[in-house]
């Protein structure tokens, strides 16, 4: 039982992982390019999507805590 458990807790630490690394990568690599890329390569527009995306990890991670976690059920 007690193995069960930390399974299914190493999973959901896994998944919340890949979400965080999925929500803030394309703001890590849209800012490398803003600062070490040509001039004018990184438009306003460009650049809106992966900082929703990166703000929108603060959401996901209480979700995915309450549909993994049975506690909560």
């Amino acid at each position: 039982m007690s193995r069960k458990r930390e399974q299914r807790v190493l999973v959901m630490v896994v998944v919340m992982v890949m979400v965080y690394l999925m929500c803030w990568l394309p703001y890590g690599v849209m800012a490398l390019l803003a600062t070490f890329g040509r001039p004018g390569l990184v438009t306003p527009e460009a650049s809106i999507v992966p900082a929703i995306m990166a703000k929108t990890s603060t959401v996901f991670n209480p979700v995915i805590y309450i549909f993994m976690n049975k506690q909560v059920r």
